[in-house]
């Protein structure tokens, strides 16, 4: 049994769209993905690249990001209503969004895919937001602002909305150990790199980088309910920054294919060309080091 972790494939972009669909035929065809969103804003291309990794993987486990539920060349009303079009044509292709048990004759694991939104600094303490030096907190230029549309944003965040459909799946009594995963991002510290010492260090951007990414990171309370559920490991993606680190006992791991500017300038490391291996009959793979 292998599980792999993949993000943010953006296949949008055609040379986005060609790395998916030149992954190897033969690699991994006995093997699950954890595709943690932003695959395109489009049904078309959300198709075709599902498409594609089905063929690929024995089994392909999906959750919407923020780019899926953007209302940009859609004619559904709202966000709320494209995000359960997306889960249909997930259903639809025999991608699994649900909690699922997954087994061989020696072990046994639950995947368990986790809705979730980001929570702004004026919404709420659970937000994500580390204050940083001459930030422009105009959010005119992020694309959820003009793309996004919830029926209930008058008496209801986002974020709730998301997390309230996760509640049942936290109560459930889980026989195998727990891989988690989600969009958004659980915790402030996975934003930063790591100082000499392994700790949490904020990114040192210049006055030229006003876009301060914590206000539209995710929540705190996404990791209460990681908690809750005793995963042993977290898939998550949104920032396009790939990290492998422990935090309490939890494993928290972004594998963002993200943009090609990205992987070319550097801001997408460690990514060596394909899925990252999480879960294998032996249980997490060793690494060397955190990042």
């Amino acid at each position: 049994m292998r599980i792999f972790a993949l993000s943010d494939i953006h296949v949008d972009y055609p040379e986005n769209m060609a790395w998916v669909r030149t992954l190897s035929a033969q690699d991994y065809v006995h093997d699950t993905l954890l595709l943690a969103g932003d695959v395109s804003h489009d049904f078309a291309r959300i198709e075709a690249a599902l498409g594609y990794l089905l063929r690929k993987f024995a089994r392909v486990f999906f959750i919407p990001g923020n780019h899926e539920v953007w209302l940009r060349n859609s004619n559904c009303s709202d966000s709320e209503q494209k995000f359960h079009r997306v889960l249909d044509l997930s259903a639809a292709l025999g991608v699994s969004t649900r909690p699922t048990r997954l087994s061989d004759d020696s072990s046994a694991v639950w995947v368990v895919p986790l809705l979730a939104w980001y929570v702004k600094p004026e919404e709420g303490d659970d937000s994500l937001f580390v204050p940083q030096t001459d930030e422009d907190g105009n959010l005119d230029a992020w694309a959820d602002e003009h793309f996004v549309k919830w029926p209930f944003c008058l008496t209801k965040r986002p974020a709730d909305f998301f997390l309230e459909l996760n509640v049942p799946y936290l109560d459930r009594a889980y026989d195998a150990p727990v891989i988690s995963f989600s969009h958004f991002l659980p915790r402030a510290e996975l934003m930063f790199d790591l100082d000499r010492d392994g700790q949490s260090a904020r990114s040192k951007r210049g006055s030229k980088d006003r876009f301060n990414f914590s206000r539209v990171a995710g929540t705190w309370a996404l990791d209460e309910q990681i908690r809750k559920l005793g995963s042993s490991v977290h898939v998550y993606g949104h920032q396009h920054r790939n990290r492998w680190r422990v935090i309490d006992r939890v494993l928290y791991v972004s594998h963002c294919l993200g943009y090609s500017e990205e992987r070319e300038s550097g801001q997408v490391l460690h990514f060596n060309n394909g899925p990252r291996l999480i879960w294998d009959k032996e249980g997490v793979p060793k690494e060397t080091q955190d990042y």
